[in-house]
């Protein structure tokens, strides 16, 4: 089977998942809107539950909403064919779905975004330099790449080449929307032979000054478990001075330096911008997300640049470079963890308000 019929097979495949699970959750969104606003006068609270049910409408309808504009959109493309057209139209609906699910987080989960300056010393040091940028970020939670990539998006003008792992290759919108926007869907493992830093180091050729590849290193979100397995691998691999290194890291797991630098060798004009933050890492799946709704802290990002004169090119000093950089995340995020401001979060796992699950939260 070729990969294009692949692809048509796996956007199928999704849009049918889609379909079914929309018909369990918009039915029970609806029941809980008509409960929540029969009994707000009495029920000051809105539960754990219709949190919940009230993020997945959002997702739901921003998927659906989505896919009919892409449609759209395709048979304008087929009629006009207009590439850049398409192009811009698929950049302003991710831009607007990332939006949409963030303000939904906001709406229902309480999240709270905080940008802060990683030295009272610079406090310009947030403001993106000029060019084309390799964003390296670390993996610690649930939805902390998404919230990266918005921000990027909405807030700078930047448009992310994002590597992701194939599983988000099923989500049929992300398929859809990124087909004409650069990225590269990755199933790393050990023995692929540098296939995946391959893909990276393409997908990082000709940027746009106004382009950012966002990677992430680690390959994975975040955990104790996967940090001391992490540890073992390399052990296991004979790389006993990555391993030394990476047992000083405690809130990081080690990075994974092929991908980084292969994206470094193929756009050599592009700064490194090293991104951390902390306030997921206790979601790790959808388990730990019904259990942590309403979020109580903010979740804090924080970046610095490296100029791209700066990056060393010899491979002993690079890795060096990417350790220490690597390191400045970790204490970092030890210095920051549960020390962010408390926003509204910062009450009993209920609302106190009267809030109602409408129309006005969809996308």
């Amino acid at each position: 089977m070729s990969g294009t019929m692949r692809g048509f097979g796996r956007r199928v495949a999704g849009v049918l998942l889609l379909a079914v699970a929309t018909t369990v959750v918009l039915p029970v969104a609806v029941v809980c809107a008509v409960f929540t606003a029969l009994t707000s006068p009495w029920h000051l609270r809105v539960g754990r539950l219709r949190r919940v049910v009230a993020v997945a409408a959002v997702y739901s309808a921003t998927e659906i909403v989505g896919l009919v504009l892409a449609a759209g959109r395709w048979v304008r493309f087929v009629v006009g064919g207009d590439a850049g057209r398409d192009r811009r139209s698929r950049v302003r609906s991710l831009t607007s779905s990332l939006s949409a699910l963030r303000g939904a987080a906001r709406r229902y989960g309480r999240l709270e975004v905080n940008l802060v300056s990683p030295s009272d010393q610079d406090p310009d040091s947030l403001a993106l330099p000029a060019g084309p940028l390799i964003v390296c970020g670390r993996h610690g939670g649930v939805g902390g790449a998404f919230l990266l990539a918005q921000i990027l998006l909405a807030d700078y003008s930047r448009l992310p080449r994002v590597v992701l792992k194939q599983t988000l290759s099923w989500d049929p919108l992300i398929d859809t929307l990124l087909s004409r926007i650069p990225h590269a869907f990755i199933d790393p493992h050990p023995g692929d032979q540098g296939a995946t830093a391959a893909r990276i180091g393409v997908l990082a050729q000709h940027m746009d000054p106004d382009d950012a590849l966002l990677i992430f290193p680690e390959g994975g979100n975040f955990s104790p478990r996967r940090r001391m397995h992490a540890i073992r691998r390399l052990r296991r691999r004979g790389l006993t001075k990555a391993a030394a290194h990476a047992e000083q890291l405690q809130h990081v797991m080690p990075p994974h330096p092929d991908g980084l630098f292969a994206a470094i060798e193929a756009a050599p004009e592009a700064d490194v911008l090293f991104v951390a933050h902390t306030g997921l890492e206790h979601v790790q799946s959808a388990a730990d997300m019904w259990r942590a709704l309403p979020l109580r802290l903010p979740v804090v990002f924080t970046w610095w640049t490296v100029p791209a004169s700066e990056i060393p090119h010899e491979e002993e000093a690079r890795v060096a470079w990417l350790e220490e950089n690597w390191s400045r995340i970790d204490r970092w995020v030890a210095a920051s963890r549960g020390t962010g401001s408390l926003g509204a979060g910062d009450q009993d796992t209920e609302d106190q308000g009267t809030g109602t699950l409408g129309a006005g939260s969809h996308a």
